[in-house]
């Protein structure tokens, strides 16, 4: 087993390497070779005049980090010497030693003008500049990402869903990091985010889109400490609070951070459905006035630099949160010439405690070769108490069950990676991923009115063996191509303890081949083709036997049948300057949606996630980011069209409908930013989902007191229409309904910094790439 798993097969196709980064390092010395003090570093594209990064001169160094392929020119400004000039290909990491010529003109100051934009876009890329005020001022990352085209952020802000692509992975640096730990990050030592579209073979197999995550430059030795507070006025009054702490001393780093919310999240959905097959009929409308949910995120990471490029690192993040609220649902419920009108209380106490554990160890070799190796261990516990209560034609409230529910599950990966490199225009790369889940899904209902007690115990197990190899070659100044291929062997049990047949018995092995081919047309115009096929697998939770009470004629309940989702996608992007046109084909087997279909066994109406049979996908988007002095614009929309088949639903027709988000923000003053805009989608016809057109828009104004003190008022959903309603007809189930997202809402953000920290050496990256299942 573990033999096959580790099966490196080599795969060559012509593709771009677009998404690959690179360092821009290097010395700067005077004419007698001795370091220059201070200065200033710009970096730009080559034919054009848009800074793109910008860095200063310490000590005679400086660094440019994750910058991509491509040609750029570097200016170097230092207090007494000439302004320099370079030019530079970047398609390897770039290390310069610049001598600088003393000025023959006395400057009593350098003074450095440019108007950064604030989404740079590559190749359909776009690099959002967190360092824009209006950004920068956000404390909570989920709530930044929020801000950002194409990114949705679900109700309860547990999942992060880019437009057209599914869930992302999240990478700081080179490094994959979870969810929970992207939450547990601080905004202040953000630099940018890029929303990479077409990974490459290197990134996991589950990835149609990368967020990826650059830090600031920072000081070797010293102390950072980031205070931070939001407060948001929704329905309820929700609290978010953190603290960070970054400190470095010679080769040692040390993150920690703290944060501490006390929500009280609003929730509500209505859905009417019918099943003629069972002659029935029920409308209900689900109401959580105020769940109140604490929730503490602490996170602890140690790295130590051997050197300039080997390292060893560890980190540990640990989430708690508990969740206490009663569940009103008022129901209409039609069975033959049989009618009730139904209310449902249900009281629920809920914890959810997550923990993760890595160790990393980065090895460069001789003759350009890089080893990395590291371990990891994960670790979600759910406990879930509920009682429910039903009052059936005002006849009065009865207990009609309890219920105890526990889920658990630990995850152990193993990761190792060789980097090769051969000369600077040719690299190879070779991996593998080992990881085995063991999870138990144990649920006990006591009823009332008879007394019964049923009781579910069940086991899943799961094990991933994955490996991948990848090619990138630069040819000339004009052309570069990236192939990669991965293969992944899984193999899936699961069933109830006291059964000595699985109820799940699966085993697949999947090939997962990338391709990407650059050319530059010119010094402004390129044209990338990118191929790639993917996986998305079901959240573990998901693919368990935990259910949740809804009415006495429906349940939400997990799927133990679930099976991947598989991708093929063919995208084409044309870029000219900062602007780029994109056009992409998916095509999608056993795609996943929730549904609600009718259980003989149980003789009520289950909602849950299911597979559906095929999905047809084709996109067409225009990003065009502009700036003009103290007017910085982000537009980017999409044309779509999307077509979903199965054999049992009943197909609607497919229509194109369009996204569009579109951001201003103006400077007013130093430090003062007014911004404003939104996003719309119309209606969409989905084969066989009909869902409404939504539009939502955005106001905020940001102020810097004392160059420490950041401030931030911001209006979300100014018009409340984020409702999300849809209709369908599955299994025999013909349902409409509607979510309704308590997302009107006014934030008051503060942030407090002290202490500086540059260049923190801090390395540490997760081992397990199905890290995110776990929830």
């Amino acid at each position: 087993m573990y033999r096959s798993c580790l099966i490196i097969l080599l795969f060559a196709n012509l593709s771009g390497f677009g998404q690959t980064h690179y360092l821009i390092s290097g010395k700067i010395t005077d004419e007698q070779n001795t370091p220059v003090a201070v200065g200033d570093i710009l970096l730009y594209e080559k034919d054009n005049d848009a800074l793109l990064q910008y860095t200063t001169v310490n000590k005679g160094r400086f660094l440019f980090e994750a910058i991509p392929f491509g040609r750029y020119r570097l200016q170097i400004s230092c207090l007494g010497y000439e302004v320099e000039e370079l030019h530079v290909v970047v398609d390897s990491d770039q290390l310069f030693t610049i001598r600088l010529q003393e000025s023959r003109t006395d400057l009593d100051e350098v003074t450095v003008t440019a108007a950064k934009p604030m989404v740079t876009n590559r190749n359909g890329n776009l690099e959002i500049d967190v360092t824009n005020p209006v950004f920068s001022s956000i404390p909570d990352p989920v709530d930044l990402l929020s801000k950002f085209p194409g990114i949705r952020i679900s109700p309860d802000r547990e999942s992060i869903t880019v437009l057209g692509k599914g869930i992302p992975l999240i990478y700081l640096g080179n490094q994959r990091i979870s969810l929970e730990e992207f939450k547990a990050l601080s905004v202040a030592t953000i630099s940018s985010i890029e929303i990479v579209r077409n990974p490459s073979a290197k990134y996991e197999a589950e990835g149609r889109a990368v967020l990826l995550i650059t830090s600031k430059s920072m000081d070797s030795e010293g102390v950072m400490v980031n205070l931070s507070e939001m407060l948001s006025f929704k329905r309820n009054f929700n609290n978010y609070n953190g603290i960070n702490l970054n400190l470095g001393r010679n080769k040692l780093s040390l993150k920690t951070s703290f944060g501490y919310n006390d929500l009280q999240t609003w929730e509500s959905n209505s859905f009417e459905f019918s099943i003629p097959a069972q002659n029935a009929f029920s409308d209900y409308l689900v109401l959580i006035e105020a769940n109140d949910r604490k929730q503490i995120n602490m996170g602890v990471g140690l790295s130590y630099e051997i050197n300039e490029t080997d390292y060893f690192s560890a980190n540990t993040n640990i989430r708690l949160q508990t969740d206490t609220f009663p569940i009103d649902t008022d129901t209409f419920l039609r069975q033959g010439l049989i009618e009730d009108t139904i209310v449902t209380r249900t009281l629920n106490d809920n914890s959810k405690d997550f923990v993760s554990a890595n160790l990393n160890y980065n090895k460069k070799l001789g003759n350009g070769m890089n080893v990395f190796t590291g371990l990891q261990y994960s670790s979600f516990v759910q406990e879930l108490d509920t009682d429910i209560f039903n009052n059936f034609n005002d006849t009065g409230l009865f207990n009609a069950q309890d219920r105890y529910q526990k889920y658990r599950i630990g995850v152990l990966a193993y990761r190792f990676d060789i980097e090769k490199t051969f000369g600077n225009n040719f690299k190879w790369e070779i991996g593998a991923n080992l990881s085995e889940a063991r999870a138990n899904a144990f649920t006990e209902i006591l009823f009332f009115q008879p007394d019964s007690l049923s009781t579910i115990d069940y086991d899943y197990s799961e094990q991933l063996y994955a490996s991948y190899t990848q090619l990138s070659v630069g040819v000339g100044e004009k052309m570069n191509f990236n192939a990669g291929l991965r293969v992944e062997k899984n193999n899936v049990k699961g069933g109830e303890t006291t059964q000595t047949i699985p109820l799940v018995d699966r085993q697949q092995t999947n090939f997962f081949p990338k391709a990407m081919f650059n050319i530059a047309l010119d010094s402004t115009k390129s044209i990338t083709v990118n191929y790639a096929k993917n996986i998305t697998r079901p959240n573990y939770s998901r693919a368990s036997s935990i259910t949740a009470f809804i009415n006495p004629f429906l349940e939400g309940s997990g799927n133990v049948n679930l099976v991947p989702t598989l991708t093929e996608e063919l995208s084409t992007v044309f870029q000219l300057k900062n602007n780029s046109f994109t056009i992409s084909y998916s095509s999608i087997e056993n795609p996943t949606y929730f549904t609600i279909a009718y259980d003989d066994q149980l003789e009520r109406a289950v909602l849950s996630q299911r597979n559906l049979d095929k999905e047809y996908f084709l996109e067409l988007a225009l990003n065009m980011p502009f700036t003009s002095g103290i007017w910085t614009s982000t537009n980017y929309g999409t044309l779509s069209m999307r077509r979903i088949e199965d054999p049992d639903a009943a197909m609607g027709s497919s229509k194109p409908y369009f996204y569009l988000y579109t951001n201003h923000q103006f400077k007013v003053g130093k430090d003062m930013t007014l911004a404003f805009g939104g996003w719309g989608l119309t209606d969409r016809y989905e084969g066989v989902f009909k869902r409404n057109g939504l539009l939502v828009l955005e106001a905020a104004i940001t102020k810097t007191f004392f160059e420490k003190l950041d401030c931030s008022l911001r209006f979300n959903d100014i018009t409340r229409a984020m409702n999300f309603e849809e209709s369908y007809a599955v299994d025999g189930v013909e349902a409409q309904g509607a979510y309704f997202a308590d997302a009107r809402e006014i934030v008051l953000s503060l942030k407090y910094s002290f202490g500086k920290v540059k260049d923190l050496n801090y390395k540490n990256k997760d081992i397990d790439q199905g890290l995110d299942r776990i929830r």
